[in-house]
């Protein structure tokens, strides 16, 4: 269920994200098509004025021949076409050398197509490439006549193969030459090692027997091991477990120092037995002195001549080993000599091998490049493309296109969807109101006039959303603001009233704009007490409040002249009066100035049970709103948003935009009647 749940919600996104990509090309497809349209008749104007040009192409083979008489390992024997191979050949064709004679042969100095640079404008008109992988490479020129193109294709293709002739044949010779020269100095070199080899061996002499080798060596092998056998004894004679006088004092001074310890520990130390006891210890350690300087003595003696021995047994091993290398020496020497002297006469003989096969190779020159497919004069241009050029003029025009209606969408400031409302204020939409015709009367008649009208259905639907925004307790006490002026504020509040008295509910309209007074002038009541009179105690109810015959409506006027309108709406007054308001009518509406330049607003949404916030369509600014509403003191007091002004022709566009089901839908066109 949740993997279900997840791919619903995915395809869900998706398919809202289309939904608004396709109302983005339905709302600025004006942009869109004229830049298309401009860039298709700028591209078909460059057809109709460029000139065209035509491509012929030629292809040359580049062939692996084995040699028919010369040998596979010919010095110029033929290497393998590979990546190299091919790039070294491509930059022989573009080279200037070539071109320079393809230049004077067709005479393109006097054509006035290339003129003077005609080098220039040739390397430039021509094209050079290896298809793919094979030894194939294709020439390509272009010019603005079929046949020229042709032509100058297949003198470069041509001029390639001659180059490729002269250039084998020149080689030959010069390897021809320098082999001559080489053979007669390997000649040389060949008798000077013959010659060394030769005196070395008549200087040499017999060499030392392999008996008299072995049995030097066994000698020098049996001195060693003398020597190493001294060493081993008087290593032995030095060892304390082997017995003999000293170890024989070593254990008597133990037994006395034992017996020392026992005395000691039942006298004292000036005890008779225990001061002869020590000086029986010391006279025995003085006789192992002595005993160790004696063997200590010999034993110096014994490996002075043992060291002698081995030193002797040294030098006669120093002599055989020098003797040896002497005579290994002269046997490398006589290798190195032999091996020079067979090295050069198997190079002298491979030189002079080649130098024949050279000598057949310059007089037969195989064939390795040849044309396979001359050029043939193109029947259609091949620039300009007519079918390219016009599909990058209409992705041009597209992109550009995009562009312009991005920038048309960006100078959209407003709000025109809900759910720019719902992203940027975090607050319901509410209703919105569509822009009534101009023949039409007032939106506060228009409610009785029309009953079925858009916009008597559009108040409707938003005095329902008002009313459910708190379930439980339904909101009696009713703030309508705006950001800025001229949002519609008081027609809506005037229109909200009267809907409210045509469905039967006893309903007040308050004036609380002490500044402008837009609802009393519309009302009439521009003369009469009102709010102003009834808070400073100068009128009663009966005098300020009236009843509206034609609307069905009781409204209270601003009033009188005041200089602090913000301290008188925040007063104690204020707040009884709402409350003994709330008491007598069924819906009271608040109509108060813009949230943005004064704070009355402020003041009143702390007295009232709900603040709805009245946005004109797709005009104000979203962060002008955004800094408004965060000016209330309590954004839970905020039922919602509501949008004036709607215009359903270009509102369609945006998708969704109102509270009500049928709003802006064909479905409303169905029941609509006027």
């Amino acid at each position: 269920m949740r993997e279900h749940a997840r791919t619903a919600f995915w395809l869900d996104a998706r398919s809202r994200k289309l939904r608004a990509a396709a109302q983005f090309l339905r709302r600025r497809w004006p942009p869109l098509l004229g830049a298309i349209f401009l860039a298709l008749l700028a591209g078909a104007a460059f057809l109709a004025m460029a000139t065209p040009r035509y491509t012929a192409s030629a292809q040359l083979l580049i062939e692996m021949r084995p040699d028919r008489s010369i040998g596979a390992d010919a010095i110029l024997a033929h290497a393998p076409v590979n990546r190299q191979t091919m790039k070294s050949d491509i930059a022989v064709i573009r080279s200037a050398a070539l071109l320079r004679r393809v230049v004077e042969r067709e005479r393109l100095a006097d054509d006035p197509e290339f003129g003077a640079a005609a080098l220039d404008r040739l390397r430039s008109a021509l094209s050079v490439a290896q298809l793919r992988y094979s030894p194939v490479i294709k020439i390509a020129v272009t010019a603005t006549d079929p046949a020229k193109a042709a032509r100058l294709a297949d003198a470069i293709a041509d001029a390639f193969v001659v180059d490729r002739l002269d250039t084998r044949l020149e080689a030959a010779r010069r390897a021809s030459a320098w082999l001559a020269e080489r053979l007669v100095a390997l000649q040389r070199q060949s008798r000077a090692s013959e010659e060394a080899l030769a005196q070395f061996r008549a200087a040499a002499g017999p060499s030392t027997p392999a008996e008299q080798q072995s049995a030097i060596a066994q000698r020098a092998a049996e001195a060693r091991a003398e020597a190493a056998e001294r060493k081993a004894q008087i290593e032995l004679r030095q060892s304390p477990g082997l017995g003999g006088a000293l170890d024989e004092l070593r254990q008597r001074a133990d037994q006395l120092s034992r017996r020392e310890a026992e005395l000691r520990a039942r006298y004292t130390a000036a005890h008779p037995s225990v001061i002869a006891l020590r000086a029986e210890i010391a006279d025995v350690r003085r006789a192992m002195d002595a005993e160790r300087r004696r063997l200590a003595a010999g034993a110096r003696q014994e490996l002075e001549q043992a060291e002698k021995s081995s030193e002797a047994a040294e030098a006669a091993l120093r002599e055989i080993s020098e003797s040896e290398a002497r005579g290994k020496e002269r046997l490398v020497r006589r290798n190195e000599l032999e091996r020079a002297a067979a090295a050069d006469r198997k190079l002298l003989d491979e030189t002079m091998r080649r130098a024949r096969l050279v000598e057949e190779q310059a007089k037969f020159e195989p064939r390795d490049a040849r044309i396979i497919s001359p050029a043939l004069a193109p029947s259609a241009p091949s620039w300009p493309d007519a079918e390219q050029t016009l599909l990058i003029a209409l992705a041009l025009g597209a992109i550009l296109g995009l562009g312009a209606a991005y920038a048309c969408e960006l100078k959209d400031a407003g709000f025109t969807t809900i759910a720019q409302i719902e992203t940027t204020l975090a607050l319901p939409l509410l209703g919105s109101i569509p822009k009534i015709a101009s023949s039409d009367p007032a939106l506060v008649d228009l409610v009785r006039a029309k009953p079925l009208s858009r916009a008597s259905e559009a108040l409707r639907a938003l005095r329902s959303a008002i009313a459910m925004s708190d379930v439980d307790d339904p909101p009696r006490l009713i703030q309508l603001a705006s950001a800025v002026p001229g949002e519609g504020t008081t027609t809506i509040a005037a229109a909200l009233a009267a809907s409210a008295a045509q469905s039967g509910l006893r309903t007040l309209l308050i004036d609380a704009d002490l500044r402008r007074r837009a609802a009393s002038k519309l009302f009439l009541a521009e003369e009469r007490p009102g709010l102003v009179e009834l808070l400073i105690g100068s009128a009663s109810p009966i005098a300020a409040i009236f009843f509206d015959e034609t609307r069905g409506l009781w409204v209270l006027p601003a009033g009188g002249e005041i200089q602090a309108p913000a301290d008188l709406l925040a007063s104690e007054k204020m707040k009884t009066l709402l409350a003994a308001l709330r008491g007598s009518f069924d819906l009271v509406i608040v109509d108060t100035p813009p949230l943005g330049p004064v704070v009355d607003p402020i003041v009143v949404a702390g007295l009232v049970d709900k603040t709805i916030i009245i946005i004109r369509w797709a005009a104000t600014a979203r962060e002008t709103v955004a800094h408004a509403i965060e000016r209330l003191p309590d954004r839970g007091g905020i039922a919602g948003v509501a949008l004036n002004l709607v215009s359903e022709a270009k509102a369609r566009k945006y998708g969704p935009y109102a509270y009500s089901p049928y709003a802006g839908g064909g479905a409303f066109d169905a029941y609509h009647i006027e």
